[in-house]
């Protein structure tokens, strides 16, 4: 196969896989744009419920009573989960808790917020039901379109795959945009005063060469965090990653009950003095233990720390700890993963940057598609010309 023919086939695998799965990309990019900024949104739609006044008043009330007033107006078949801590001083706190839906393997979740400085429940809300997407807030229907397209576990299968087909999309790409006689001033530039086929061609080729080394990070890390176990495991390859590892209190014994919330405080602040707390996870049966997740200053990730203490919820003993002495070098790795995906990496510029890149597919697509419906219609008025050269009827 000669150049030219080799060109062509790699052309037309960027044709087809661009139709197809570039037009999801489209949906994946919009939705991506809308997430760089997930946490400010959702406050903001939802600031009768989220947000609170200190009206001069700084002083956080003890956890017991925030946590009480929580579990206090959890609905008769509710399950507390967690509870999360706000992320500045005009946040409620939020008390996660499960309720059985109409689906055994799905409940639903949902939040109750409350007041730091009052311990009183400001709202309530669903925020997931797995079976009726439309019913969750705009910020987690959004999540979900972005990385499962709405149809649950295995629309997020479906987009994995078709994560997988852009990178090959995205690599093509660059395959057919490379100057075969060198001059890359003109692949790397729009021409000035061009008419719209060619600024429509350069367009595409300019914005696909610069924007497409931070697609393809993105698409990379998208699937990656679709299929984390298997992007660990390879990672491990290289160097180990911590797994993941359910661990157990004691059994408890009948004069035992679990140590309250200001005792799981006291003991974390003992461990890991420094820092800003971002959840509470309750122990969910007898065995469990509460896993308190406390983020150190410098971590990159800003919602999801790595360092984290498992507490046995009896007797107040630390099972597990984890913490930045404790990472191998693909741990470091994974963790930057996420924050590199949302822009919280780089803080605001950073997400500005993944804002404005969600829109490149659009682009992409848009000017695509016109560039292949121009060489269809100049392929179709060639073939025209040559039929009537040679005297055949069109």
């Amino acid at each position: 196969m000669n150049l030219k023919s080799r060109r062509k086939l790699w052309l037309n695998v960027h044709l087809y896989l661009g139709l197809f799965a570039g037009a999801v990309f489209v949906i994946i990019g919009l939705t991506g744009s809308i997430l760089a900024f997930e946490y400010p949104l959702d406050e903001t739609l939802n600031a009768d419920i989220m947000t609170v006044s200190a009206d001069g008043n700084k002083t956080i009330m003890p956890l017991n009573e925030i946590v009480a007033a929580g579990l206090h107006a959890l609905p008769a078949d509710g399950k507390a989960l967690n509870i999360d801590f706000p992320r500045h001083s005009g946040l409620a706190y939020a008390l996660w808790f499960e309720q059985p839906s109409n689906n055994p393997t799905f409940p639903e979740r949902h939040q109750i917020f409350i007041n730091p400085y009052t311990a009183q429940v400001t709202g309530q809300r669903l925020l997931i039901d797995f079976d009726h997407i439309w019913r969750d807030p705009f910020k987690d229907f959004i999540l979900r379109l972005h990385y499962t397209m709405c149809l649950g576990e295995s629309g997020m299968t479906i987009v994995g795959f078709i994560g997988i087909g852009l990178l090959f999309s995205l690599l093509t790409g660059l395959i057919v945009w490379y100057p075969l006689g060198g001059q890359f001033k003109k692949a790397l530039s729009i021409k000035r005063n061009a008419n719209f086929t060619r600024f429509n061609f350069d367009l595409h080729k300019t914005v696909g060469f610069y924007g497409g080394f931070v697609l393809l990070y993105l698409v990379l890390s998208g699937v990656y965090l679709i299929f984390p176990n298997y992007g660990r495991g390879l990672v491990s390859v290289f160097s180990p990653v911590t797994p993941w590892t359910n661990y157990q209190s004691v059994s408890p014994t009948a004069d035992k009950s679990p140590i309250s919330m200001a005792q799981v405080v006291a003991i974390t602040d003992t461990y890991f003095p420094d820092g800003s707390y971002q959840y509470i996870v309750f122990p969910q049966n007898a065995q469990d233990v509460y896993v308190v997740g406390k983020r150190q200053d410098n971590e990159i990730n800003q919602h999801h720390p790595y360092r984290q203490l498992w507490i046995d919820q009896y007797s107040g003993k630390i099972v597990h700890e984890q913490h930045a002495d404790t990472r191998s070098t693909g741990d470091i790795f994974d963790e930057w993963l996420y924050p590199l995906h949302t822009g919280e990496a780089f803080g605001f510029i950073g997400q500005v940057i993944i804002l404005i890149t969600g829109l490149l597919p659009l682009l992409l697509y848009i000017t695509g598609v016109i560039r292949w419906l121009q060489k269809r219609k100049a392929a179709q008025n060639s073939k025209r010309a040559a039929l009537s050269k040679s005297g055949v009827q069109t």
